[in-house]
């Protein structure tokens, strides 16, 4: 039967042979709001409250738990030292002598401040200790006085064999030390990102373009080598000494290469298509500059939250009824106990919740704007776009945020136990070489995988709840029967954005990050008073990406959120000549779509 007969039948009969409509494999959704017509609906109604309810009893005990560890609880115990006559440093008459300085096994003394270089042979700043010199350079790592790099191996042996000073330690004291770098690094990349936003504008087509040509050469190049390494030539580079399966892996390479080809002319107008949406979606990220500002403010309340975690869960952690302490150790160890345990798991999680309603806030927001920027070409008010989306998230809309971002959540909290206990199954014993092993790797696979679906649906159910202030379900529906009626339009255009939003994140790490590198190795005033450049590099990448993602988000956010309004556009016009509210540079595609 044929696929016209089939859709006859069920125009003609309606439902009559399915329980649900979703089970009709010719079903491509339910009609959208007309009034979408004129822009993003203002008749909202809050949605999704069992939500909010439960996100505040999150909070609520949160809350409760950080009370009721105030006073049992003491985060000095984290981190502050004992000297050898077991007096705490930091505390009571020592508070102004928060570090410690070890002189052998059995003597330690708090100091107000390590002494350098300038100290050695000098009395050392310490509690009731008159007479005792500094035999050696530290530098403060946390609240420990650390032997500087070019001090005797023997001190430095000396406090590793009474204290485990890991390498996160060691680190930890390189960022401490190049933190003006660090935040030099996030300037830099702001300002790129800000740059690379701009000239996106004038080089999409050709970056595109270029980037597939890049792509079929390399095919192209790899086969050769390949089939030329067969026939006995570049013998120095030969990776493989069977030279059938050389000139199979070249042949393979030029099929993938003529296959993609052909693939790209048949799609060269939809690519040239998807191209216009670039450049459109550079046009709003240049026309509403200050939706530049949404991730930042997002980053801050992000920060805000890490600040609090971080304090209250230490608060928690110190309440561990069990203490050790070595003889000679001037730290303590804690454990924590069933109870406490529990309580972190709530902040873990909650804090998982937090980050990802805080990223949900952040693409709403935005897509919020992208609407009212589109649609204020057929006249829909664009003053304080961005006042008005906050609003939306906050009210009407925050149960449905709240909604997706739980579920995201819950997604990357299987994803941490996964991880954890794949972590803890390599280090034991029988090691991960086994079923389980196999069997969590799977997981762990099927899961990045789900993960991936999940946030693409969520970004899209995001932008239909921007249009229609509909519940997160009801938007995430709409949303994935609108792709699936523009799959391929969506496909392309979505996986040009993503590729651009990556490529600029990694432009503006790399560039960033290696100004900042040279700083840190060439400079005096650094590159003597640093471990490893490791750890400072490490964090110069992650600032850098950060800013940088955060920028290239608001782009790509853009190209999705543009795409859908013009689909949106298009359909709800479908009978009076096509898409109504189309932006000018944009206007080329509509003529070629309708």
């Amino acid at each position: 039967m044929s696929n016209k007969v089939l859709l006859a039948d069920y125009n003609n009969h309606g439902n009559q042979h399915f329980e649900y409509p979703e089970q009709d494999v010719y079903y491509t959704g339910r009609k959208l709001n007309q009034d979408l017509k004129h822009g993003p609906l203002e008749q909202r109604g809050c949605q999704d409250l069992l939500c909010v309810i439960l996100y505040l009893s999150v909070w609520a005990l949160m809350i409760f738990c950080a009370i009721n560890s105030w006073e049992a609880g003491d985060a000095s115990k984290i981190y502050l030292p004992y000297d050898s006559q077991q007096r705490q440093c930091g505390r009571g008459d020592l508070k102004s002598y928060s570090n410690i300085y070890i002189l052998s096994q059995q003597e330690s003394y708090c100091v107000s401040s390590c002494p350098g270089e300038g100290g050695v042979g000098k009395e050392l700043p310490c509690y009731q200790c008159s007479g005792q010199t500094a035999p050696y350079a530290s530098t403060q790592l946390l609240t420990l006085c650390f032997p500087t790099l070019q001090v005797d191996e023997k001190y430095k042996e000396l406090i590793t064999n009474i204290i485990d000073i890991s390498g996160f330690q060691r680190h930890y004291a390189d960022i401490e030390e190049t933190w003006p770098i660090i935040l030099a690094c996030a300037g830099i990349a702001f300002f790129m990102a800000i740059i690379l936003t701009f000239l996106i504008r004038l080089a999409a087509g050709c970056i595109v373009w270029g980037m597939i040509l890049i792509y079929l050469l390399l095919l192209g190049v790899i086969g050769t080598v390949a089939f030329l390494q067969s026939k006995g030539q570049y013998q120095e580079y030969r990776v493989l000494d069977d030279a059938k399966q050389l000139e199979i892996i070249a042949y393979v390479f030029w099929s993938i290469g003529v296959l993609s080809l052909l693939i790209i002319l048949c799609l060269a107008k939809k690519i040239s298509q998807a191209i216009q949406v670039l450049k459109t979606a550079a046009d709003f990220t240049r026309e509403e500059w200050q939706a530049l500002f949404v991730p930042v403010f997002i980053l801050i309340l992000v920060l805000a939250f890490f600040a609090y975690w971080i304090i209250f869960s230490a608060i928690i952690y110190s309440t561990s009824s069990d203490i050790n302490k070595s003889q000679y150790s001037p730290y303590v160890e804690l454990q924590w106990d069933a109870k406490t345990g529990w309580q972190l798991c709530l902040y873990f999680f909650g804090l998982i919740w937090n980050v990802c309603f805080s990223l949900a806030l952040c693409q709403f927001v935005i897509s919020s704007c992208c609407c009212f920027w589109y649609y204020s070409h057929q006249g829909y008010p664009l003053s304080s776009s961005i006042l008005k989306s906050f609003c939306r998230g906050f009210t009407t809309n925050f149960g449905s945020l709240l909604f997706g971002s739980l579920i995201l959540a819950i997604v990357w909290t299987i994803k941490f136990v996964l991880e954890f206990l794949h972590k803890q199954l390599k280090q034991s014993v029988q090691g991960d070489n086994n079923a389980l092993g196999y069997a969590l790797r799977c997981a762990k696979y099927y899961v990045s995988c789900f993960e991936k679906f999940i946030r693409f649906l969520n970004q899209n159910a995001y932008t239909m709840m921007a249009l229609t202030g509909q519940s997160f379900c009801n938007s995430a529906y709409d949303a994935f029967y609108l792709i699936l009626r523009n799959a391929t339009r969506v496909a392309i255009t979505h996986g040009l954005g993503e590729l651009f939003e990556f490529l600029g994140a990694v432009f503006i790490s790399a560039s960033s990050s290696f100004i900042c590198y040279l700083i840190i190795t060439k400079a005096d005033a650094y590159k003597n008073n640093i471990f490893n450049p490791v750890a400072p590099t490490l964090a110069f990448i992650l600032v850098s990406y950060m800013i940088g993602k955060m920028f290239m988000n608001l782009y790509g956010m853009g190209v999705d959120t543009l795409l859908l309004c013009f689909i949106v556009d298009t359909e709800m016009n479908k009978n009076e000549g096509g898409a109504k509210s189309v932006p000018h540079s944009l206007k080329q595609y509509a003529s070629e779509i309708n």
